[in-house]
């Protein structure tokens, strides 16, 4: 089958940093982790893009991707997720206490090589309560009568690092736009063969998936924040088509029997202060996605700054798989700093060619929420305003407003029953206490406020949904 291509010519697209909230800057560079100095240089950007550090952004500066420090230590996170209440309507998920954690393991190996070992494990604390709507994008339940049954995926690679070039195998997070998520506990694992190298002060990544394994928050991904769609993140059902933390075949999750697997081009540059990058993701028969994105700080003074992103991610599907996906979306993002004010003005539009099919986590989208990603739905305009203000000096609060209007997308309600249209506008405000009260350990608080945009007087879908996160790291 043959894939149809655009080729779109995008002028005058400048992009910013993100301005810091705090914390040190990134310790993974452009597809390199960093390692013993005495054995390794490390490769080193002219200029690191500051990042306004949402709670809940995708990320290195969170643990949402974790590096390899190959240190002969063991590292990882130990992360209580616990929902305070939420609206009992059957829709917000009320109720879910876990208990989750990664170990890893990474080490010099002998000379230029190097390897590691990774394990995510999650559990139910023994407080969720069984009666109420549970979160099971917490969990790695096989269904949903096995929520406190321990979970767990497991990961490792060996990689060979000379200078600036690296060539890794395995089983393990896949550093890129198109594949990293948000997670609870566990992330989304693929099993890959890739190679970095700096050439003519170009980073290049050239790689090839050929299994997923997926984490916690897929059912989430599918169900509640997806809500069927397919364009949040997962694309099959979590319990009755795949069992989480388990590898599968691409073909499996794409659902086309000749697909080998997704070829990987990434290629970034980064200049003075203006930064670029561009991925093409291809699944033979079946999807090709190019994502670019550019950073441009274009103004900074003590106590003041600001600086401008934008994003572009098309789609092509083949004719034969499904016409419900494809297309184009753009985005636009305007970073602020005035004192210790921080704000951020995003935009999203997505044309109305189909929503965006996402098999593998990948949320690169400026107007994402904690629990909405519709700007990745067909006939989207999404707007987001999030604003960072330190209450003390390991207290801060943070607010989100995001608007995302009604999609072009339906829900299937079954064979029996009509698909049902969009019928009022989706919407996500997000209050979030930020309290750090020593190095490695960090508490958030939240109450997200959410609208679906298949809301009606006769099924409610809202949430009044408040968590807490606790999160150690060591």
């Amino acid at each position: 089958m043959k894939i149809k291509r655009k080729i779109i010519v995008l002028s005058m697209i400048v992009v910013s940093g993100h301005v810091l909230a705090n914390g040190d800057i990134d310790k993974v560079v452009d597809g390199f982790d960093k390692v013993d100095k005495k054995n390794i240089k490390e490769p080193i950007i002219k200029k690191k893009l500051k990042h306004f550090h949402e709670p809940f952004c995708v990320c290195n500066k969170s643990p949402l991707f974790t590096e390899h420090k190959y240190d002969g230590r063991v590292h990882g996170f130990a992360r209580i997720h616990h929902v305070f209440s939420g609206e009992n309507n059957g829709f917000d998920k009320n109720t879910g206490s876990t208990f989750g954690f990664e170990l890893k393991y990474d080490t010099h190996l002998k000379d230029k090589l190097y390897g590691g070992v990774e394990y995510y494990g999650v559990t139910d604390t023994g407080l969720t309560n069984e009666d109420k709507n549970i979160a099971y994008g917490q969990f790695m339940s096989k269904n949903k009568n096995s929520n406190q049954k321990f979970g767990g995926a497991f990961g490792a690679h060996l990689a060979y690092i000379k200078d600036d070039f690296k060539a890794t195998i395995a089983r393990s997070q896949f550093d890129s736009p198109l594949t990293k998520m948000q997670i609870t506990h566990a992330p989304n694992l693929f099993e890959y063969a890739r190679i970095d190298a700096k050439i003519s002060d170009f980073d290049l990544s050239f790689a090839y998936i050929t299994q997923i394994a997926y984490g916690s928050r897929s059912a989430a991904d599918f169900g509640l924040i997806g809500e069927k769609t397919g364009t949040a993140g997962m694309v099959v059902n979590p319990f009755k088509d795949i069992e989480r933390g388990k590898y599968y075949r691409i073909s499996d999750v794409v659902g086309n029997n000749n697909v080998d697997g997704v070829a990987v081009i990434g290629a970034k540059k980064t200049f003075d202060k203006f930064r670029m990058e561009a991925w093409d993701f291809h699944v033979n028969d079946t999807l090709n996605n190019i994502y670019i994105e550019m950073e441009y700080p274009f103004y900074e003074k003590k106590g003041y700054a600001a600086g401008l992103h934008t994003q572009y991610l098309n789609q092509s599907i083949d004719d034969r798989y499904d016409e419900k996906y494809g297309g184009s979306l753009y985005g636009l993002k305007l970073s602020t700093k005035i004192k210790k004010l921080k704000v951020n003005f995003s935009y999203n539009h997505k044309d109305d060619e189909g929503g965006f099919l996402n098999p593998s986590g990948a949320n690169p989208g400026y107007t994402s929420s904690i629990f909405s990603r519709n700007e990745y739905r067909s006939g989207v305009d999404a707007i987001k305003i999030s604003a960072m203000y330190p209450l003390a000096k390991k207290l801060k609060v943070i607010a989100t407003y995001a608007d995302y209007g009604k999609s072009n997308m339906t829900l299937n309600r079954g064979k029996d029953k009509p698909a049902f249209a969009a019928q009022t506008d989706a919407k996500e405000t997000n209050i979030v206490l930020v309290y750090k009260p020593m190095k490695n350990l960090t508490l958030k608080l939240f109450n997200a406020h959410r609208i679906s945009e298949f809301d009606t007087t006769a099924k409610e879908k809202t949430q009044n949904h408040t968590r807490l996160i606790a999160n150690y790291a060591f």
